[in-house]
């Protein structure tokens, strides 16, 4: 069989020779000037010697990728018209909202009757609403009741003292309500508060409030279950010394609002001042290291591109270290459960003998099974470990592309800034409601409701727009960047891909993304109705229709993620040839399964690839911020913890991280397509880069 394989690879060879043979004499006979390189001697360590000096024939040909813009069309012109239609209408309902609606009434909060505090009638010297029945409303896990407000002429900011109003209440300055006639409000539901927004009373914190040193004292009540501390001021009569460790203070339950228990009402006073005490001195320490967390956007960058010259240059390195790794860990959790079959048999365990014995041999199969996959799958995963180079090449040669998936997120903010501003004022379009508390709500009718069904959809929609914008353009460069022999920064292939896009393939765009819309939309109706039917029906008597809907809902979000697999393979067939959305969708999708094991190969190592180059990335920022502000005088003198800055460094990191290896999955898969198209073009004949010509050539 070898002998027979070797007869044929050297019977193409010789054919492939007399090919260029003939037309070296084709050319001789029509009288143009034949000019034949002498053979030059070939290194035998550098098995890519005789591929380095390859050159077009036609270099021309593939200036642009494998079709130029003279032979592109316009495709699905239809779908191009109905997106058209649908930003029109978009605009008619941002229309109807901006003339009916009434944005104007989410300015003023709103009493338990629903008058707007400061701007109704008789509410005019009334401008703040203070919540005086919270405590008592979480108590008894009553939300309505825990939002029960009345507006005042003023923030009540007296310290009561608890001898005097235990056992009365205390008067405020406000409107009466049908359920507060008297403005009074227990000492255990006040609180010292303050203005925010210039319309909520909002609790002072424990650095705000005075307290009287001869009734009060600030103690620090300690979190048994974290070990943390919180200062608190308390009326002394509610101190309670623990009886075992006398160091360790706790509050009396009866204090505020408990049943029994002092420790846990400790914890619940905690929690509460953990918004007034260390939700502002985190806001402060992000105030400090502002400058640092900006910095930290570019020596994150500066990380991307080390991580990916990393890549380029170690990926045979990287790719062997984490096969082995998962073939060691497959064989050591073997062994373990082995020794724990032992073990367990020692105990006489019959049945934990048996779940150890099942274990054994689920993972001696999966160690076999890895095994096997990686010795059938070689020459694939050395093709993969090649891709992946020329991919980190493709990114390193054109480092501008890491900032457009900024450009089209800063898009996608606009689009949804104005996406939440039209929803108030289409959804304030309707009839105030009476029963509305703190927050203004409306009543909307059928066609209201129509018009606010179709925003909704129009937020899918748009976003799936967009999506399938980024990706055309990944997907476009890299396929002009590979067909260009590496002249991609001379050539602009990121402003071809734009052009491409909006000139001759936003239609086939806009159809992909319409598939993706129609497809959410449907489940979120799913779930509306969902929530319908527990509404009318209690959720007990509604488990039935709810798992059908669930199983609908499942059913749905698969189709959703393939049809996202099925998009990007045709948006990079679009970019690659120039056909409509579903010509490219029908060839993308057959030719992934015609080579499922070079793409399944390429999208496991490329995926296992993505999720350590995004936990470096953001591993690593986040190291080189904590140092930033913990060494650097100008930061540290004024912090009081770096946790959340951290947080903030790790955040950016993990963005970055992710539009990284995101541009790299999306290229990856278009230089493959590529590879695939150029093997096809030129019916295996080296004609690409010295990275995959020894594949082409030898390999196939």
């Amino acid at each position: 069989r070898f002998k027979t394989m070797a007869d044929n690879r050297r019977k193409k060879k010789q054919k492939s020779q007399q090919g260029f043979i003939q037309k070296d004499n084709q050319l001789a006979t029509s009288g143009e000037v034949v000019v034949k390189k002498p053979v030059e001697s070939i290194d035998p360590n550098d098995p890519y010697k005789k591929y380095k000096d390859f050159k077009w024939e036609n270099p021309d040909q593939f200036r642009n990728g494998p079709m130029s813009d003279e032979n592109r069309k316009c495709r699905d012109c239809i779908c191009c018209i109905i997106f058209i239609i649908f930003f029109l209408a978009c605009g008619f309902v941002g229309y109807l909202g901006i003339t009916k609606g009434q944005p104007s009434a989410f300015l003023y909060a709103y009493d338990e009757d629903g008058k707007a505090c400061g701007h109704s009638k008789g509410y005019e010297n009334y401008p703040y609403i203070y919540f005086y029945s919270v405590l008592s409303g979480i108590s008894k896990f009553d939300e309505d009741k825990a939002i029960n407000g009345v507006c005042v002429s003023k923030c009540p900011d007296e310290k009561l003292n608890k001898a005097e109003y235990k056992n009365k209440n205390y008067i405020l300055e406000c409107h009466p309500t049908e359920n507060n006639t008297d403005c009074s409000v227990s000492y255990l539901n006040y609180y010292e508060s303050k203005v925010i927004l210039d319309k909520i009373c909002f609790p002072m914190s424990n650095d705000e409030i005075e307290y009287d040193n001869t009734t009060e004292v600030k103690i620090k009540i300690f979190d048994p279950k974290t070990g943390e501390s919180f200062e608190k001021v308390v009326d002394k009569d509610d101190i309670q010394t623990d009886a075992v460790d006398t160091s360790k203070v706790y509050v009396l339950a009866s204090a505020i609002g408990g049943h029994d228990n002092t420790q846990e009402a400790s914890i619940q006073l905690i929690n509460l001042s953990f918004f007034s005490q260390t939700f502002a001195s985190w806001i402060s320490d992000l105030n400090v290291t502002k400058y640092a967390i900006a910095g930290s956007i570019l020596w994150s960058f500066v990380v991307c591109m080390i991580f990916i010259l990393f890549l380029r240059l170690c990926a045979g390195v990287i790719t062997f270290l984490i096969i082995a790794l998962i073939q060691g860990g497959l064989i050591v959790l073997a062994v373990y459960f082995k020794f724990s079959i032992d073990d367990e048999r020692s105990l006489e365990d019959s049945t934990y003998e048996l779940t150890m014995r099942i274990f054994f041999y689920v993972f001696i199969g999966l160690s076999c099974a890895w095994f096997i996959f990686i010795m059938v799958m070689c020459n694939r995963i050395r093709l993969a470990v090649s891709l992946i180079q020329v991919t980190c090449k493709y990114i390193m040669k054109n480092c501008c592309i890491i900032f457009v998936p900024f450009l089209f997120f800063a898009l996608l903010l606009i689009w949804i800034a104005y996406w939440i501003v039209m929803l108030v004022f289409l959804y304030s379009s309707g009839e105030f409601d009476s029963k509305s508390k703190v927050i203004a709500s409306f009543k909307m009718d059928d066609n209201l409701m129509y018009c606010f069904w179709f925003h909704i959809f129009a937020l899918f929609y748009m976003t799936a727009v967009i999506s399938a914008l980024s990706q055309f353009i990944y997907a476009s460069s890299a396929c002009i960047w590979y067909f260009t022999n590496e002249k991609g920064t001379e050539d602009h292939p990121i402003a071809k891909s734009f052009k491409r896009a909006f000139r001759y393939h936003f239609g086939s765009l806009c159809f992909g993304a319409l598939i993706i819309a129609v497809i959410r939309f449907i489940m979120v109706i799913l779930e509306f109705v969902k929530k319908k039917v527990e509404a009318s029906v209690g959720k007990a008597q509604a488990k039935c229709f709810k798992c059908v809907i669930s199983c609908f809902q499942c059913c749905l979000g698969c189709c959703a993620k393939f049809m996202e697999f099925i998009n990007k393979h045709a948006y990079i067939q679009i970019a690659l040839k120039g056909d409509s959305f579903c010509t490219a969708a029908w060839e993308g999708f057959g030719l992934v399964i015609r080579n499922l094991g070079r793409f399944s190969v390429m999208a496991l190592l490329g995926g296992i690839l993505s999720v350590f180059g995004t936990i470096f990335i953001t591993v690593t920022t986040a190291l080189v911020g904590y140092f930033v502000i913990t060494e650097v005088d100008f930061f540290s003198s004024k912090l009081n913890s770096c946790v959340l800055p951290v947080c903030a460094f790790a955040l950016i990191g993990f963005i970055l991280g992710t539009v990284t290896m995101s541009i790299f999955s999306v290229s990856g898969d278009a230089l493959i397509h590529s590879f695939l198209l150029d093997e096809e073009i030129n019916k295996g004949l080296p004609k690409a880069f010295p990275e995959l010509q020894k594949f082409m050539s030898e390999e196939r």
